[in-house]
C-alpha cells in the first residue's frame, strides 16, 4: 500500500508522541481529533500486510461463524467475507470507528456490535462460534481473564482463536493501556483455557513482523 504525504506525515507525529499516554488511549479507542486520526491512518496502511496474512492464517470455511472483537476501520472484515461465512459477529467499542463500519458495511452476514467482548451473554449463545479473530487487541484486554472466560464459552469444542499483535513495539507503550505486551505471560495465561501455539512472522519490513498465537478448544 503506497504512502500518501499524510501517510508520511503521521508517521512523523507518530514518533513525536508515541510513548505518551495520549496516543497509547487514541491506539486503543480513537478520539482526540488530531491524534486519533493519525492513529487511524497509521491503521490502515501500517497494518495492511498484517491483517491480510493474519485472516490468511485463520483459515476461514464457508458456513463458520466468526466473532471479530476490535473490528477497527473494518480492513479484516473486508477479507474475511471472501470466504463466505455464515455470519460475523464485529465487535468495536470506538464511536469512531463504529461510524465506519456501519457507513461502509450493509452486508447481512456482518453484524455489528457495540460490546465489550468480556460479556456477551445477551447476544451470543454458548458453544456456537466457530472462530474467534483478534488483531492488535489483546494489549488492552483488562482484565484478560475475564475475556478469556467468555471467549471460551462462546466458542464450539474444536473452535479456534487467532490472536495477532507486535508485541515488540506494544511493551514500549504507555502501560496503563498496553497491559498485556509480555508474550510469555499472555501464553502462560492462556495455556490455562486453551491447547496453544505461538509463531513469529516476518513479512519482509519491521512494520509488517508480528506473532500469531493459535487457540484451540478442546475440552
Amino acid at each position: 500500500m503506497k504512502k500518501t504525504i499524510l501517510d508520511k506525515l503521521a508517521i512523523y507525529l507518530f514518533r513525536k508522541f508515541q510513548y505518551t499516554k495520549i496516543m497509547a488511549v487514541n491506539m486503543c479507542q480513537p478520539k482526540h481529533f488530531i491524534i486519533g486520526n493519525i492513529t487511524k491512518r497509521l491503521m490502515r496502511f501500517g497494518n495492511y500486510k498484517m491483517i491480510t496474512d493474519s485472516v490468511d492464517r485463520f483459515n476461514v470455511k464457508k458456513g463458520d461463524i466468526i466473532l471479530e472483537v476490535g473490528s477497527g476501520n473494518g480492513q479484516s472484515l473486508c477479507e474475511l467475507i471472501k470466504s463466505d461465512p455464515q455470519k460475523v459477529y464485529a465487535l468495536e467499542i470506538s464511536k469512531s470507528f463504529l461510524s465506519e463500519l456501519r457507513l461502509n458495511f450493509n452486508d447481512q452476514r456482518i453484524e455489528i456490535l457495540e460490546r465489550d467482548a468480556k460479556n456477551l451473554k445477551d447476544c451470543i449463545k454458548d458453544n456456537t462460534v466457530d472462530k474467534i479473530l483478534l488483531i492488535n487487541v489483546i494489549y488492552f484486554l483488562n482484565p484478560l481473564e475475564e475475556y478469556i472466560s467468555e471467549f471460551k464459552r462462546i466458542l464450539k469444542h474444536n473452535g479456534t482463536i487467532l490472536i495477532t499483535g507486535k508485541f515488540g513495539p506494544a511493551s514500549q507503550m504507555d502501560h496503563s493501556v498496553f497491559k498485556n505486551t509480555d508474550l510469555n505471560k499472555l501464553i502462560f495465561t492462556l495455556e490455562k483455557y486453551f491447547e496453544v501455539s505461538s509463531q513469529f512472522i516476518d513479512l519482509g519490513e519491521p512494520i509488517s513482523q508480528y506473532h500469531a498465537i493459535e487457540l484451540t478448544r478442546n475440552h
